[in-house]
């Protein structure tokens, strides 16, 4: 019955195949669509409810064919570089930032902010109207000359907030023990899967960064919106408040209260449109931010023989291979050889967004950074956060820079083992094992592990922490009982890290590169290289596809698997491998 099945997969899946390409060829061969030019006199609109990240994943096949998923097309770089460019462009009039504001890290938004600021620097105004302000909105909203906000519209004002789940009970109940070796009382990466309630470390580590960000945010605010009153601002932050626009308009928020079209008529004074009672939603002269990023004026990135600094990108989880959206330490390792092989390459920034991973991989990473750093000058660049793995592959750079709110740190490492062995007899699955010896099972998925194997992996993590501490100590030249004591899996923020000794400055990505550029000797005149992932539609549709199928068939294996088992073995698939030890953030921060 089963090779039947499958000679109907295959079957359909040839004929699927052979769709697609037929359909592809159809596509390529109609005309195709001329590049957007930039009128005279525009507003540069932009919409950060696009995913601003480094890296962008290569759109999938699909979406290439249909025009659809552009979401996570725009790296972060370039939107700085279009904010730039459109600061000095006399055919942009004004910005305005419109539409909503995508879940982004802290450090991310900084830079973001920043950029706009420079933008208002160039004596362009800016206008904030989007479509709902929580703090994220409001903190990018700030830097504008004048924000509006519609009628019955609020202003979410009230503290910031994250939610951790906690599995342990859940465990329980789908019959899957797990157990655990790790190192530092703030390593709380395994605690979901163990407890019902946070411990005292983590929750001490995540108001610690709370705290600073909503220090940056306040002040920002306050500053941006010509505030004096800062106490009062930080109670009514504090004390949970949702505020309507009206009360808004009267804290000094906002400048106005505004339908669409009073909003429209006004940017359409900014670009002298004649006919100031236009209908229709974008009446005025504009181009979004994307098609704006077509144009040649914006194109910085550029090459250079023996003058060139190359911007390398470490964004995703640390493992040893994988597709777009992990850091493959195969494919990065390679990366970073390559780069310091050639001599038309002055330098090397290592732009890390990552929260670690396999400690192996981080080490094979790493061992490639210090040839470089040996050969080239190499700096970091630290994005939303650069923890543990991520700090790892850092640490033997020349000089390493973070945002004030990058979350770095996280020194520490851990194994997980579950055991789904209860979780297979609920199934009436039977699991039978033959071993040459007492440890020969050692990464079963289906047995508990014996405290003296438990104590042998222990001394494993032990090992693999202690050559964390030396990689740190050495390539920070700290003391190792120093860095002990900040380490414990601890989180820092960049601000913080800077007065530990974990990084040498607090700057942007540009500055980083600038710094690059001053270590490699070069001032006018050098090229910066950024190498993006490159979209490779084929690759992307088969990975697609043959990931599609690995997962129907993982559902046919057990198709009497409750919805609570499925959900509980996908989380811990998210978060460990049998076989690897991990240096991994401890927890996946995401505001409310």
């Amino acid at each position: 019955m089963f090779r039947f099945l499958r000679e109907v997969l295959a079957s359909t899946t040839g004929v699927l195949l052979a769709g697609v390409i037929a359909l592809f060829l159809i596509v390529n061969a109609l005309p195709q669509t001329d590049l957007p030019e930039v009128p005279e006199g525009a507003v540069l609109l932009l919409d950060p409810s696009l995913p601003y990240i480094d890296n962008p994943i290569p759109s999938g096949f699909a979406d290439v064919l249909f025009g659809e998923g552009a979401s996570s097309s725009v790296p972060l770089a370039r939107v700085r570089d279009a904010l730039q460019a459109a600061a000095q462009d006399e055919r942009i009039v004004g910005l305005e930032l419109t539409g909503s504001v995508a879940a982004m890290g802290w450090a991310s938004l900084t830079e973001l902010r920043r950029e706009i600021v420079r933008f208002g620097a160039s004596g362009k105004p800016i206008l904030a109207d989007f479509d709902y302000y929580d703090e994220d909105a409001m903190f990018l909203a700030s830097a504008a000359d004048t924000i509006y906000l519609t009628p019955l519209s609020e202003i979410e004002w009230n503290g910031l907030a994250a939610e951790v789940q906690y599995l342990a009970r859940a465990m329980e109940k789908a019959g899957v023990e797990v157990q655990v070796t790790r190192v530092g009382k703030y390593k709380s990466a395994v605690e979901p899967y163990l407890s019902a309630e946070m411990s005292a470390e983590n929750r001490a580590q995540i108001e610690a960064i709370f705290r600073q960000q909503e220090d940056e945010l306040i002040t920002a605010v306050a500053a941006g919106r010509s505030i004096d009153d800062v106490e009062s601002l930080r109670t009514l932050f504090t004390t949970g408040a949702v505020l309507s626009a009206d009360q808004a308009l009267e804290l000094g928020l906002i400048d106005g209260v505004r339908y669409w079209d009073e909003v429209a008529g006004e940017l359409r004074a900014w670009t002298g449109d004649e006919d100031p009672n236009q209908p229709g939603e974008l009446s005025y002269t504009h181009v979004s931010l994307e098609d704006y990023l077509t144009d040649p004026v914006t194109d910085r990135d550029t090459f250079a023989p023996g003058a060139t600094i190359a911007v390398v990108y470490a964004e995703g989880e640390i493992v040893g291979s994988g597709a777009p959206g992990v850091v493959a330490a195969n494919r990065l390792a390679v990366q970073l050889a390559e780069l310091r092989l050639d001599d038309d390459i002055a330098a090397v920034v290592l732009r890390i967004q990552s929260p670690g991973g396999s400690a192996s991989a981080s080490e094979f990473i790493l061992r490639e950074v210090e040839l470089l750093a040996a050969e080239k000058p190499l700096i970091v660049s630290m994005g939303d956060v650069a923890a543990s793995g991520g700090y790892w592959i850092a640490t033997r750079a020349n000089e390493i820079f973070a945002e004030s709110g990058t979350i770095t740190g996280s020194i520490g490492v851990y194994g997980m083992y579950p055991n789904v062995a209860k979780l297979m007899d609920r199934l009436g699955i039977d699991i039978e094992t033959v071993s040459t010896g007492p440890h020969a099972s050692l990464y079963s998925l289906y047995q508990s592990l014996s405290p003296e194997t438990l104590l042998k992996l222990q001394e494993g993590v032990d090992r693999i922490y202690e050559g964390f501490l030396d990689r740190v100590a050495n390539g920070r030249s700290l003391d190792r009982e120093a860095v002990h004591e900040i380490a414990q899996g601890r989180v820092w923020t960049g601000h913080d890290a800077l007065e530990l000794g974990l990084v040498d400055r607090l700057g942007s990505l540009p500055d980083a590169i600038a710094r690059a550029a001053e270590l490699a000797g070069l001032k006018e005149g050098y090229a910066v290289w950024h190498d993006y992932h490159e979209a490779d539609e084929w690759e992307q549709f088969l990975s697609e596809l043959l990931q599609g199928a690995e997962n129907e068939f993982m559902a046919l294996q057990a198709p009497g698997i409750s919805v609570l088992a499925q959900r509980t073995l996908w989380l811990l698939s998210q978060d460990t491998q049998r076989t690897s030890v991990w240096a991994r953030l401890p927890f996946h921060l995401e505001r409310r």
